[in-house]
């Protein structure tokens, strides 16, 4: 398999026009861009810096208006480029009167997936996204979140090697997003790429090694994500005590030459809060089930 970069983007730009045909609306102004196989690169910006743009260029959906851009090496409208990526856009559009199971059924057979591994990868990937139980019912009758969940097991279907996501867990609750989250993990570590947005920062931070920063249509700062959240000159340091450990961190830090600047207690993430308590009740009812006899066995 080549090493080659997965994605080039070499000064591209992009202008939207007007209903008259003029050029109005510069959403990208020459952005380079490099992705290697295996990485797993996000996207960042505000509303209108030009992320979704960048997307849609990237797959072939939208023309440049100057600049390169190559996808496996070829151009993104190619089929044969096209063939290896699964991509979940911001909003799906699925099929409302087909069912779970049809529908990666109809796509697995446009993906090419063999029919012997249609039954064993479309049972798995609606478990992996929590599907399986609805796997009869209308998309109509489902969920947003549902539905989204839907959407990112059609983008898994072919086993793609470019993997690329807009807003992929946007609707969905803290419980099922970590195992969402689990799967683009386990994507990149099986030598797969990952190109991602998301507004979700804490989501980002989990599975991203690299990000680009837009702003305006152009790339402001990219590197390492670590690199990136780094500030110098701060520490952060968790220690376990109470109140009273405070005075002695204080003069122990004045003592080498620094200032405390705060001390508190540690605080949880909403989602972190959330997280512990429901698997608290999880914990339990498996707990009563197990005293009554009536667990799994």
């Amino acid at each position: 398999m080549s090493d080659a970069p997965v994605i080039v983007c070499r000064e591209l730009a992009k202008t939207y026009r007007d209903f008259w045909g003029r050029r109005r609306f510069p959403a990208l102004r020459g952005i380079d861009l490099e992705v290697a196989r295996g990485d797993s690169f996000a996207l960042l910006g505000p509303n209108g810096s030009g992320k979704t743009t960048t997307l849609r260029l990237l797959l072939g959906l939208l023309r440049p208006t100057s600049g390169e851009v190559q996808l496996f090496g070829r151009s993104p409208t190619d089929a044969a480029a096209r063939r290896h990526v699964g991509f979940l856009p911001e909003r799906s559009s699925l099929q409302g009167f087909l069912s779970c199971s049809e529908t990666l059924t109809l796509h697995a057979r446009l993906q090419g997936v063999p029919r012997a591994e249609r039954t064993e990868r479309i049972g798995g990937l609606l478990e992996r996204v929590d599907l399986l139980d609805a796997a009869k019912r209308r998309v109509h009758e489902l969920s947003h979140g549902m539905r989204r969940r839907l959407a990112l097991a059609v983008a898994l279907i072919g086993a793609p090697q470019l993997l690329v996501l807009d807003e992929p867990t946007a609707g969905m609750d803290p419980l099922v997003r970590e195992g969402v989250l689990a799967l683009f993990r386990e994507h990149v570590e099986k030598g797969g790429t990952l190109v991602v947005t998301s507004h979700l920062l804490g989501d980002i931070s989990g599975i991203a090694e690299r990000a680009a920063l837009l702003a305006a249509g152009r790339v402001v700062r990219s590197g390492r994500l670590d690199d990136l959240l780094r500030r110098e000159g701060l520490r952060d340091i968790r220690i376990r005590g109470g109140p009273e450990i405070d005075a002695i961190v204080a003069e122990a830090v004045r003592g080498a030459g620094g200032e405390l600047e705060s001390a508190g207690p540690a605080r949880a993430t909403i989602e972190e809060l959330f997280l512990e308590t429901y698997r608290a009740m999880d914990d339990a009812t498996d707990e009563g089930d197990a005293v009554r006899g009536t667990g799994s066995p």
